[in-house]
């Protein structure tokens, strides 16, 4: 079954330092720079009902945290959670909903 997950990020959490800049040549052979940050989604170990509809259930299945060092790791540095991972899920269990606004 195909299924979506929606993430939430709260942008003003994003450590700017954890920012990292790549270069790579594209197929073309022109040399590309990208911006990019490093994040982990994780799935809860209970997940948590949001909201009940009549035919749908919104739940909250993961959060979304910036991705730790192995120094981080071994200070026991806590991650920074900088968002929530959601399903919506069809009642009757064929498929989850796709265009719902939370």
């Amino acid at each position: 079954m195909n299924q979506r997950i929606s993430i939430t990020l709260d942008v003003s959490k994003i450590d700017k330092t954890k920012i990292t800049e790549r270069k790579f040549k594209d197929k073309q052979g022109v040399e590309q720079t990208i911006k990019e940050l490093k994040l982990d989604i994780v799935p809860l170990k209970e997940e948590k009902i949001l909201k009940d509809g009549e035919t749908w259930t919104l739940v909250k299945t993961h959060f979304v945290s910036m991705q730790q060092s192995k120094e981080d790791r071994a200070k026991g540095t806590k991650s920074v959670i900088i968002g929530d991972g959601i399903e919506i899920r069809d009642k009757k269990g064929t498929k989850a909903v796709d265009n719902f606004v939370f």
